[in-house]
């Protein structure tokens, strides 16, 4: 399948394992297909930086670096239409767009509530791994 994964969904197989691990494990073993976009890696990014995490500045890129070796890269042109009720979150289905990608795995609400964009299905960890795990 290709797939694109929300910021959060990489945060949490870092730092706390579970559904989001074994999603990423999927990508690794090649039995899916990861993309990217370069918005979403600056949020991944973003996020890792904060206090909370405590990563330092090595870790930060080893994590981006490992992220993108396992991924690929696409540039989004298109325009989202009725899409996320946060237009942050529209980054995702743009990259989806643009990677022809059948699902966005996530667990922002704001996603998940949507069910669907046009063909791309958008699903939690959990159910992902539900239907191909």
């Amino acid at each position: 399948m290709k797939i694109v994964l929300d910021a959060n969904i990489f945060i949490s197989a870092f730092f706390w394992g579970g559904n989001p691990r074994a999603v990423l494990k999927r990508i690794i073993e090649s039995q899916d297909e990861l993309f990217m976009s370069k918005e979403i890696l600056d949020e991944i990014e973003a996020v890792v930086r904060r206090p909370k995490f405590h990563a330092g500045k090595d870790q930060i890129d080893f994590f981006i670096r490992s992220i993108e070796e396992i991924g690929r890269k696409v540039a989004p042109k298109n325009h989202v239409r009725a899409g996320s009720r946060d237009r942050a979150d529209n980054k995702y289905i743009k990259c989806a767009m643009a990677a022809k990608a059948q699902y966005i795995i996530s667990g922002d609400i704001h996603l998940l509530e949507m069910k669907k964009y046009g063909p791309i299905k958008i699903v939690s960890p959990g159910e992902y791994l539900q239907l191909f795990g």
